[in-house]
């Protein structure tokens, strides 16, 4: 006689099942701020001990600590915000975690379907935010029912990490969050997407054994750890030389013996146009078709160049059809067992080591020239920050004039040596970016850099830097201006115009906030309070006073001085 097994369902309240669906789909943390709108929300967040929730001072950056947090583990940041200005408030986040290629779940409230025109929280039309996400996002929806909270929230786990990594957003109704509803448990978590390498690489594999001068430029879409370390791989096996893009710096360690140097990073490195000149095969690995780097690599190379990247929807024309970063890590690692080392491989590493050691050099003219100048010169302090990079090591840098200098003055060992704010170009990012690459890298010293307009932007969660107690060093540039727009301006033949920030005093402002503090004012002072910072098991703010008032970094030039 057969025996019936009855399955007892779990009903939940509409915010209690929405963070049981982001507890199964693995979330341990949620950045957010609470809010009217999302009370049920914060009640279940309340109930779930497994899940951290780190309270910001805005909304912005919660979506930015959420990117650093998805770019380096690869699965969804998780944002927590209210509706209509707390959302919005993050949107600028979340426009730059879509230019990063960073996965990321939005969840917000929403005010309830049937509004009336100007409620609290809202607009004239109900699905306002809805809209104004959808083009920052894969997949921006309104929930309006019970039933679809589960579901929508698991799809959308999976549509952040699916084909190129980016976020999505969710907004559920406050009526539906408030109503007596009840929703089944949800169960289980969205599948990982596929791991297994692209079926079609015959092509790409007769094209590779037929180069005899192969190179690899890496964009951002190899920028992740995995990719990263695929990347490195599948270059060894090959002996390819490999140049990488602003947005890739960090996805090939700047020291390996294939690394070449930088593409369109305040100049192309002349090793790389000689190469880019010279190859019979370019293999843009996580080269996003349609930016600029890749119309630049395009019209340089024409029909020599195949994509090996990650998309949403794949265009067999230029490369392998790949559908997740688990599947190109997984398509590199395919290609790397069943190539050969190319006979160009020892030139090639010369070429590396020569390019290297001429950019190195170049830069330590440059340094040296300045350096009895005063104010002094920020070059300073990241050569001495370099000194101490050590591979465990996560550095993030802001939109500022010390970001333009720290891909070539800062060593990478990897992906987390160097979180930098994306094509979006988001001031404010490095605070932020810093907590949540630190919580995504439990333990691990975090240095972040900033100028400090960037840094004003930001300095709200100061505040939570200190309460968290996270070993994050927090070192800005001060110059009291917008060094960036105040050098361009110059060029422009026009006397600076709006760029004066005034004299914050940056060291009492740490303070006020309950971040232990250093003022740096010479260079004899640089390395004694690097040792300071970087020693401390607390947060630590140092602050450079330092000048803006010197030439931009030059890849061509440096390498013309290193060349001498």
């Amino acid at each position: 006689m057969s025996q019936v097994v009855s399955h007892e369902q779990t009903f939940l309240a509409p915010g209690q099942a929405a963070i049981e669906a982001l507890r199964i789909n693995g979330t341990t943390v949620v950045f957010g701020l609470n809010g009217d709108h999302v009370l049920k929300l914060y009640e279940g967040l309340a109930d779930t001990p497994s899940i951290r929730h780190v309270i910001v001072k805005h909304e912005n950056n919660a979506a930015l600590a959420a990117e650093a947090y998805g770019r380096l583990s690869e699965r969804p940041g998780v944002v927590v915000v209210t509706a209509g200005p707390g959302a919005l408030n993050s949107i600028s986040g979340i426009a730059s975690a879509y230019a990063s290629g960073a996965p990321i779940v939005h969840l917000s409230g929403a005010v309830p379907t049937t509004a009336a025109l100007e409620t609290f929280h809202g607009v004239d039309e109900v699905d306002f935010t809805e809209r104004m996400f959808a083009p920052v996002t894969k997949w921006s929806t309104r929930v309006t029912d019970a039933a679809s909270i589960v579901p929508t929230i698991n799809r959308a786990f999976r549509l952040a990490v699916d084909g190129r990594p980016a976020p999505v957003h969710v907004e559920i109704t406050r009526d539906l969050l408030e109503s007596p509803a009840r929703v089944v448990a949800p169960s289980r978590p969205e599948p990982a997407p596929s791991a297994s390498p692209a079926g079609d690489l015959d092509a790409t594999l007769a094209r590779m054994r037929a180069a005899r001068n192969p190179l690899i430029i890496a964009g951002k879409g190899a920028w992740y750890p995995t990719a990263s370390a695929a990347l490195v791989r599948f270059a060894e096996a090959l002996g390819a030389p490999v140049a990488w893009t602003w947005e890739g710096h960090g996805a090939m360690p700047t020291m390996h013996p294939l690394a070449l140097g930088p593409f369109r990073l305040m100049g192309t490195h002349p090793a790389v146009d000689a190469a880019i000149a010279r190859a019979d095969l370019v293999l843009g690995v996580g080269l996003r078709p349609g930016i600029e780097a890749h119309r630049a690599v395009q019209e340089a190379v024409g029909e020599r160049l195949t994509v090996l990247g990650a998309a949403d929807v794949p265009n067999p024309h230029d490369g392998p059809v790949i559908l997740s970063v688990p599947s190109l890590v997984a398509t590199l690692d395919a290609l790397a067992k069943r190539i050969s080392r190319t006979p160009s491989a020892a030139e090639a590493i010369e070429a590396c080591a020569m390019a290297q050691r001429a950019l190195a050099r170049g830069i330590e003219v440059e340094l040296v020239r300045h350096a009895a100048t005063r104010p002094w010169h920020i070059g300073l302090a990241l050569r001495e920050l370099d000194r101490r990079m050590t591979p465990d090591a996560i550095v993030t840098s802001d939109v500022s004039n010390i970001k333009l200098w720290v891909p070539l003055l800062v060593r990478a060992f990897g992906p987390a040596s160097h979180l930098q704010s994306g094509s979006w170009g988001t001031m404010g990012y490095a605070l932020p970016a810093a907590i949540g690459a630190a919580l995504a890298r439990p333990g691990q010293k975090v240095v972040a850099l900033a100028g400090d307009t960037s840094f004003l932007m930001s300095s709200n969660d100061l505040v939570t830097l200190a309460q968290l107690k996270l070993p994050i060093v927090m070192a800005v540039h001060k110059d009291g201006r917008i060094g960036m727009i105040d050098y361009m301006q110059r060029q422009a033949g026009r006397e600076p115009y709006a760029v004066e920030i005034g004299d914050v005093d940056l060291v009492k402002m740490a303070e006020a906030a309950g971040v232990r503090s250093i003022r740096v004012r010479e260079p004899s002072e640089i390395a004694g309070a690097w040792a300071d910072a970087l020693a401390a098991a607390e947060p630590v703010l140092i602050e450079f006073t330092a000048g803006f008032d010197f030439p931009r970094p030059s890849v061509p030039r440096f390498v013309t001085q290193g060349a001498v």
